[in-house]
């Protein structure tokens, strides 16, 4: 059951009602959607933030910001999610300990369930980034996120490969994974996660990046399937970005785009920016004008 609350203005975005939704998951985490309401629409967008972020990176002051750039273009209905890697939620102080698995097993399931309560059946398009991009293509390809028109993902999702020097950080303290992703500072709740055991985000990363590929924490935890098998039975198509100077996540898009149109030709889509990292398509300077027209043309073709 999600309980709602709403307020006027929101600093960054204009000419909307927000309100937020909150919701658990099937392990009893409380998270959070804010819905940008402009106007209905049939064409819903919802993003997701990656490791240590918040709906913050799509909201931006000060320049142009995603949200906005939606409204505009005629997504009237936006959706941001902080899900359990947010660093604006309240346990983001307190001890806890999930991995990537939890993420995609529980996070992402219960936000699309939440927001379905309030648009109904619309067609539900989403953006990703970094960590959230992984979680929610990792629970996309292994069944548990239903009726998704499409998705854009920023960076890595199916197959991290960490640059040399992020991997060799990573290995000797894996508690810097938020650093390492591009944000200014470690967040409580992903050192923690690290400190207390039994998995962990910078563990669970280093492992992926090893096997150059997404894999369980616990190969025996039957939540999910194994997302890279099939991968042609998943018919939402995927637009995935790639930033010629991605020093964090270097190729790994365009490792997954090869994967996907070897097992689905045509069906999805990658664009190569140039002179972007890992986190400036959604946050740079020029992003309105060189990287959102991408997003926005990919949600508009698929919208129809």
């Amino acid at each position: 059951m999600a309980t709602e609350t709403r307020r006027p203005a929101f600093e960054g975005v204009t000419d909307v009602v927000v309100s937020e939704r909150l919701f658990a998951t099937a392990d009893g985490l409380g998270l959070s959607l804010t819905r940008f309401h402009r106007a209905d629409c049939g064409d819903v967008v919802l993003l997701v933030h990656g490791l240590a972020g918040s709906r913050e990176m799509f909201t931006r002051t000060g320049r142009p910001n995603l949200v906005s750039a939606l409204l505009e273009a005629g997504f009237t209905d936006v959706w941001t999610l902080d899900h359990r890697m947010s660093s604006r939620l309240p346990y983001a102080a307190e001890d806890h300990c999930f991995t990537l698995d939890d993420v995609a097993a529980y996070d992402h399931p219960a936000a699309l369930e939440c927001l379905r309560e309030a648009v109904g059946d619309r067609r539900v398009h989403v953006v990703a980034h970094c960590l959230g991009s992984v979680t929610f293509l990792t629970s996309l390809f292994a069944g548990l996120a239903d009726g998704v028109a499409s998705v854009v993902s920023n960076s890595v999702s199916l197959h991290p490969r960490l640059s040399r020097r992020a991997r060799a950080r990573l290995r000797f303290s894996p508690a810097l994974a938020p650093q390492i992703m591009g944000m200014a500072g470690p967040a409580p709740h992903a050192t923690r996660a690290v400190r207390t055991g039994g998995g962990g985000y910078g563990r669970h990363i280093r492992r992926m990046a090893t096997a150059e590929r997404i894999v369980k924490w616990d190969e025996q935890d039957a939540r999910l399937p194994d997302a890279l098998t099939g991968l042609e039975d998943v018919r939402t198509p995927v637009l995935l970005l790639a930033g010629s100077e991605n020093r964090v996540f270097t190729d790994s898009n365009i490792v997954t785009y090869r994967e996907l149109e070897r097992a689905a030709p045509g069906r999805h889509a990658l664009r190569v920016l140039p002179g972007y990292g890992h986190a400036d398509p959604f946050i740079g300077r020029n992003a309105h004008l060189e990287v959102f027209p991408h997003i926005v043309d990919f949600l508009h073709e698929k919208a129809v």
